[in-house]
């Protein structure tokens, strides 16, 4: 009724007459003397709460409880409480023990006190194991612990399967025009490094403030350690975890691990590099407080605490510097700005992606595998054809220059600097190239119009988790108001405009070998190891951007309708009407199919990488073979797709081709293709009806 009550309000101080009447009686409390004594009765009786009332920006340097990242109405629960655990948990248990749920998937893992305790707490609450997979973002040389769970939600696997379609010799080109483009020479290493100083210094600087007051208490309370002053215990710290190289170790009453302990010492030795305030024993007490051991202390339990409590500050900050800022401030290939991902690692070999999956098979074989979830920066299929600018380096700078000139008359000019600047308008270009509609839409103005919209709302959003121009807690409004003017400028379909045309070409050449690679890396993701997981939206072509734009409502009637038109659709048929994304709900439909009947084999069956034979493009085919008992399956797809399908027309493969396993009878499942007592199939053959290629035995 409260919020009912001051909605109404609001409504009707909308009324000029009763605004003027609240501005009088306002006036009249806090005016000439005396007339003060309501509020002053009201301040003295908000003094007696055990909560203060404050501005929302004061949260950033002075709140006192811990929250989520920065949001100030997300308080986190001590979880690692067993009566806090039981409470929090007994709805969710209640839907367990009624069978209305088959599996859980924990979000921000990282965020509790003790994560692997908690997995244990949850895996004791079931007489059978139960799903369980957790959000882990894990660095390129990490690996996830081995908790009582199923695996990781799949983020790693996002980023494995891009990098299959990331050309390795387009790092260098790329890197030089993003350089020549921006004016920036900064490496993503410096990036970070800013971006974690900015985060701690402003955004979590309470979180920071009261870890910093814990050290030095701790350090306080013995002879040894207690000149080390807060201010240098704050700035020592700071610098830790600048360098630290993953979101968090996980020091536990259990004790170190080794992983724990090479983390620790890498940042350690990176920060002395960066000291700058004198000796670095304060660094040596830092790092033993890190490991749970400062040997001799009086009260060994208050280090362990520390030690955790850092742990949970480590996280957010790399995740609110990582993802959400330098995300948005370094664009050399915006594909590779993706969560779970590294912008720095730039393709992957097929044999390096193999390992990956056996390994996968050999370790956690029920984790889940996506390619777009709810927090990724852009729809999956949007990915992949910015992907493929990597294959294109020369042609895309030509494009990008040319667009420069182009658009700059509706660039302003704020504080004697270009808004959009350089860097935000290379993000742009980016952007547009991911989520230009696939058929083009520069004859459509309303469609132009809505994509504007889009663009414009994701600009803002990208101006402010940058973190330079403009931010959430104090926007520059000018400069964002600069920003959208050229959006709409730029996309203005009201008149000719020979960007939305020379746009519209250049996506043209891109759209078909963008969808092949995005069929490819969906064929992947449903024959791998693990558990596939299909965001909402994603049974057809994804060229969202990210949150809000990935939440909108899901055409469900027009995902029915095509359903039903393919189901008895020929493969050239298909081909021909791709525009529309009936490959994609092809592919998902048949290969859901074939998983329901042959679980054991996606679940269990090993995975062998096959042998492509020498000759034309043979380096942009990737083949394996899945065996459990009598199932076998070989998947074969082509990646760097774009100079595969350059012009337009269909790749010569000349003689490339796969060795498949013995005995050598397979069926094509897509097409119906049958070979019979072979031992190699050509690539050309495979391809010859549709564009991926998966084999499975005759009688399957």
């Amino acid at each position: 009724r409260a919020l009912a009550l001051r909605r109404g309000l609001a409504e009707r101080a909308r009324d000029p007459a009763v605004a003027a009447a609240l501005d009088r009686a306002l006036a009249a409390y806090a005016g000439t003397a005396g007339r003060g004594a309501s509020f002053r009765r009201l301040h003295r009786l908000l003094e007696t709460q055990a909560y203060r009332i404050a501005d929302w920006h004061v949260a950033a340097e002075e709140i006192n409880y811990r929250r989520f990242f920065n949001i100030n109405d997300l308080a986190g629960l001590r979880i690692e409480l067993p009566e806090l655990f039981d409470a929090t948990h007994r709805f969710v248990f209640g839907m367990i023990e009624r069978g209305e749920v088959e599996g859980l998937r924990i979000d921000h893992i990282d965020g509790l006190f003790d994560p692997a305790r908690y997995c244990a707490a949850l895996a004791e609450r079931f007489a059978e194991p139960f799903f369980v997979v957790v959000e882990k973002i894990l660095a390129r040389y990490e690996r996830l612990p081995e908790w009582p769970i199923a695996g990781s939600t799949g983020y790693d696997f996002v980023n494995q399967v891009l990098a299959l379609f990331v050309d390795p010799a387009g790092e260098g080109p790329m890197t030089r025009l993003y350089r020549r483009v921006t004016g920036r020479g900064e490496s993503f290493d410096d990036v970070v490094y800013a971006s974690k100083k900015r985060i701690m210094q402003v955004n979590l600087s309470s979180e920071m403030n009261v870890l910093a007051r814990r050290f030095h208490r701790l350090s306080m309370s013995e002879r040894r350690t207690r000149d080390f002053t807060f201010k240098g215990m704050l700035s020592a710290l700071e610098e830790v975890i600048a360098a630290f190289p993953v979101y968090r170790t996980y020091v536990s009453p259990r004790g170190a691990g080794a992983d724990d302990r090479r983390y620790i010492a890498w940042a350690i030795a990176q920060a002395r590099k960066r000291w700058q305030s004198g000796g670095t024993t304060i660094l040596d007490f830092i790092q033993r407080v890190l490991e749970g051991e400062l040997p001799g202390h009086s009260r060994p339990e208050d280090v362990l605490r520390t030690a955790m409590q850092f742990q949970q500050v480590s996280g957010p900050v790399m995740a609110k510097a990582f993802e959400d800022t330098a995300f948005y401030r370094y664009f050399r290939l915006l594909a590779l700005n993706e969560v779970g991902g590294d912008p720095r690692r730039f393709g992957m070999s097929c044999a390096a992606f193999h390992h990956l999956m056996i390994e996968r098979a050999r370790s956690w074989p029920r984790a889940m595998v996506t390619t777009a979830t709810h927090d990724t920066k852009r729809g999956e299929d949007a990915r992949l054809r910015l992907a493929l600018l990597s294959e294109m380096p020369r042609d895309w700078g030509r494009r990008v220059t040319h667009w420069l000139r182009l658009n700059r008359r509706h660039r302003s000019e704020i504080d004697g600097a270009p808004a959009p600047d350089r860097n935000a308008e290379y993000l742009f270009y980016q952007t547009l190239v991911g989520a230009w509609p696939i058929g083009g839409v520069e004859a459509d103005r309303p469609a132009v119009d809505a994509l504007a919209e889009r663009v414009a709302a994701y600009m803002e959003k990208a101006v402010r988790e940058g973190k330079e121009q403009s931010g959430w807690s104090y926007p520059n409004l000018d400069y964002e108001a600069a920003v959208q003017r050229f959006v709409r400028g730029v996309l203005d379909a009201s008149r000719p405009n020979p960007f939305l045309a020379d746009l519209a070409q250049f996506v043209g050449l891109l759209a078909r070998p963008a969808a092949i690679a995005s069929l490819a890396q969906l064929v992947l993701k449903l024959t791998v190891p693990g558990v596939a997981d299909i965001y909402q939206g994603g049974e057809m072509w994804d060229l969202s951007l990210v949150d809000p734009d990935n939440r909108r409502p899901v055409d469900w009637p027009l995902r029915r309708r095509l359903l039903a038109e393919i189901a008895d659709a020929a493969p050239a048929e298909l081909c021909t009407n791709w525009q529309d994304g009936r490959e994609k709900l092809f592919i998902l439909k048949t290969l859901l199919g074939l998983r329901r009947r042959h679980p054991g084999l996606f679940t269990a069956g090993d995975y062998q990488a096959l042998e492509v034979t020498a000759g034309r493009y043979s380096e942009h085919l990737c083949a394996f073979a899945r065996r459990h008992g009598d199932d076998r399956l070989v998947v074969a797809v082509p990646h760097l797709a774009y100079r595969l399908h350059e012009g337009g027309g269909r790749p010569d493969w000349g003689t490339t081709g796969i060795v498949v396993p013995a005995p050598g009878d397979w069926r094509n499942l897509f097409t119906g293709e049958r070979f019979a007592g072979r031992e190699r199939i050509g690539a050309g053959e495979l391809y010859r009806e549709f564009p991926v290629a998966v084999l499975i035995a005759p009688d399957q």
